[in-house]
């Protein structure tokens, strides 16, 4: 994920580089309307992973380390989707300013939500210790 974000800021870089002045690809655009939404779409991803992650965790039908597996991918996922809003605005508008922000704020959510070691453990002591391995069944059944 974090290969990524560089990847994206080398891809800004070569763009700026190549056609500078680089206007962005759409200089006609309603830029501050496109920015105003994706900064909402960031946010609201943000606040979300949680909400998201709560259904991933309660499946039971799901061995633990399988839900806990899912739910990390699904919160990564949702933060690099904010370095992605960045990347499409510069791109649309030109400032590479808004790709950085958008990383930056990615990079929070990956601190954030990157799975630990203790909150993995603190999960599985959740689950009753009865009830591990017992009464998973598939889906559908």
């Amino acid at each position: 994920m974090l290969v990524s974000l560089g990847l994206y800021a080398f891809i800004a870089n070569v763009i700026q580089k190549i056609r500078e002045p680089f206007a962005g690809f759409a200089p006609g655009a309603p830029h501050d309307l496109v920015r105003w939404i994706f900064v909402a779409l960031a946010l609201a991803g943000l606040g979300l992973v949680r909400v998201v992650q709560r259904p991933i965790l309660a499946n039971v039908a799901l061995p633990l380390p399988n839900r806990l597996t899912t739910a990390s991918i699904v919160a990564l996922a949702q933060c690099e989707a904010i370095a992605i809003y960045g990347l499409v605005l510069f791109l649309l508008a030109g400032r590479a300013s808004d790709y950085y922000l958008f990383a930056a704020v990615a990079l929070v959510g990956f601190a954030l939500y990157f799975p630990r070691r203790e909150a993995w453990e603190q999960q599985a002591r959740a689950l009753p210790r009865a009830a591990a391995g017992r009464g998973i069944k598939p889906p559908g059944r």
